[in-house]
């Protein structure tokens, strides 16, 4: 019998996004987490909701969209479709799923520059990419 001795090597994509065009994706949404908390604390106090819900409210909303937002349609956080990105499954090339968003960017407020300092090694993968077996391209 005869086994080959081929060993599968990891070949970066061509269309992988910049560094630049990920940090600014990151800080759009960023931005859009803090709006939402205190949209969302201000319309739930506004409507006369009790203190200790419209905090929940707030909080809850923001989490929610940092953790979730890769996984909107196409892969496509609100920074992502700004600057023409997508995060996508590294071996099926399908859009990020909701598991996948929460493994890759529940690494960054724990790790945050640590997580990020893996963006500058060949395959351009944070921890949480590694985590969740992302990548982000351009698509556009």
């Amino acid at each position: 019998m005869d086994v080959s001795n081929t060993q599968v090597e990891y070949q970066k994509p061509k269309n992988l996004a910049g560094l630049g065009r990920r940090w600014g994706g990151q800080m759009i949404d960023s931005l859009m987490t803090v709006f939402l908390f205190f949209f969302v604390g201000r319309s739930a106090d506004f409507v006369g909701l009790p203190s200790d819900m419209v905090g929940a409210l707030a909080v809850g909303s923001g989490v929610a969209y940092y953790l979730f937002s890769d996984a909107m349609p196409n892969g496509q956080s609100l920074g992502k479709k700004l600057l023409g990105m997508s995060v996508i499954d590294e071996r099926s090339y399908l859009s990020c799923n909701l598991y996948q968003s929460f493994m890759r960017n529940i690494t960054t407020p724990f790790l945050s520059i640590f997580d990020w300092i893996f963006i500058f090694f060949g395959s351009r993968k944070r921890l949480g990419d590694m985590l969740a077996s992302t990548i982000v391209i351009r698509s556009k």
